[in-house]
C-alpha cells in the first residue's frame, strides 16, 4: 500500500520538475525576444526621416497642380453665379415695374407722350437687354390712351417727368392714323363676331329645313311603294274599294225602290199579257 503511494509521489515530483524547467525555458525565450525587439526599435525610427522628406516633396509637387485648378474653380463660381442670376421678366411684367420705378413718366391713367429716344435712357438705367426694353416700351406706346395723348403740340417728358420737347405734326398724324386703323379693326372684329351667330343660326335652319324636306321625301317614297305593292299583293278578282262602295249604294237604292213599289192591279196584269201576246 505504501509503495504505490511513494511511486505516485515520485511521479508527481518528476512532472513538477519538468514543468519548472519548461517554465524557465519560456521565461528565457521571452527575455530574448524582448531584447531583440528593443534592438529593432532604433532601426525603425531612422528610416522615418526619409519618409517625411518624401512626403514634403510630394506636397511641394502637388502645389503647382493646385494652382492649376484655380481657373476651373473660377469657372464653377461663374457658372453658379449665372445660375443664381435673376431671370429676365416678361415685357408686360417689366412695364409693370416701370409704373412703380418711374411714376413721373409711366402713368396707369392719364398719359403723357415720352421724349424721343427714351429707350436709350432706359437702356442706361435698366440691367436688361435692349430687345426686352423695346418690347416693354412697345406695350406702353401702343396703348389707346398713349396714342390718344399724341396730339400736335403736346409736351413730351423724360423718365423724371421733366419737359423734353413737343409732339410735332408728323408724329401726331402718325398717331391719328394708328388710332383710326385700330378703330376700323375693332369694328371689323365686332361685325365678324355679330355675323358669326347669325350664320350659325342660318346654317342650323337650313340644315333643319333640309332634314324636314328629306324626311317628307322619304315619306312620299314610302307611300308610293305601298301603293305600288298593294295591287301586286291583292287577289286578281278583287274589286277596288271605290267601285265596291258605288255598287253598294246602287244596291241600296234598288232595295229601297223595291220596298216602296205598289202591287200590280188585275187590269195592269191583263194589259201586260195582251201586250206580250200581240208582240209575238
Amino acid at each position: 500500500m505504501a509503495a504505490p503511494v511513494l511511486d505516485l509521489l515520485g511521479t508527481l515530483e518528476a512532472r513538477l520538475e519538468q514543468t519548472k524547467a519548461a517554465l524557465n525555458a519560456l521565461r528565457e525565450e521571452n527575455e530574448m525576444l524582448k531584447r531583440q525587439l528593443a534592438s529593432q526599435v532604433p532601426q525603425t525610427q531612422q528610416p522615418s526621416q526619409p519618409l517625411q522628406d518624401s512626403a514634403q516633396s510630394d506636397v511641394s509637387a502637388t502645389e503647382p497642380s493646385a494652382e492649376g485648378v484655380k481657373p476651373s474653380d473660377s469657372q464653377v463660381i461663374s457658372e453658379v453665379a449665372a445660375e443664381t442670376a435673376p431671370q429676365p421678366p416678361s415685357p408686360q411684367a417689366l412695364l409693370n415695374q416701370w409704373y412703380k420705378r418711374y411714376p413721373h413718366a409711366f402713368f396707369a391713367g392719364h398719359t403723357k407722350p415720352l421724349k424721343v429716344g427714351i429707350h436709350q435712357d432706359l437702356a442706361q438705367r435698366e440691367p436688361w437687354s435692349g430687345k426686352l426694353i423695346r418690347r416693354a416700351l412697345a406695350n406702353y406706346v401702343n396703348l389707346p390712351r398713349y396714342v390718344k395723348s399724341m396730339r400736335e403740340g403736346a409736351e413730351r417728358i423724360d423718365l423724371d417727368g421733366n419737359p423734353a420737347g413737343k409732339v410735332d405734326k408728323e408724329a401726331a398724324r402718325h398717331a391719328s392714323d394708328r388710332r383710326k386703323d385700330k378703330l376700323g379693326k375693332d369694328q371689323l372684329d365686332s361685325n365678324a363676331s355679330k355675323q358669326a351667330p347669325s350664320s350659325e343660326r342660318g346654317s342650323s335652319e337650313h340644315s333643319s329645313s333640309k332634314h324636314s324636306s328629306s324626311k317628307h321625301r322619304k315619306q312620299q317614297q314610302s307611300s308610293k311603294q305601298v301603293s305600288r305593292q298593294a295591287p301586286k299583293n291583292a287577289p286578281k278578282d278583287a274589286v277596288p274599294p271605290s267601285v265596291k262602295a258605288h255598287e253598294q249604294r246602287e244596291e241600296d237604292k234598288a232595295v229601297d225602290a223595291l220596298e216602296t213599289a205598289k202591287p200590280l192591279s188585275l187590269e195592269d196584269k191583263l194589259r201586260g199579257l195582251q201586250q206580250k201576246f200581240t208582240g209575238r
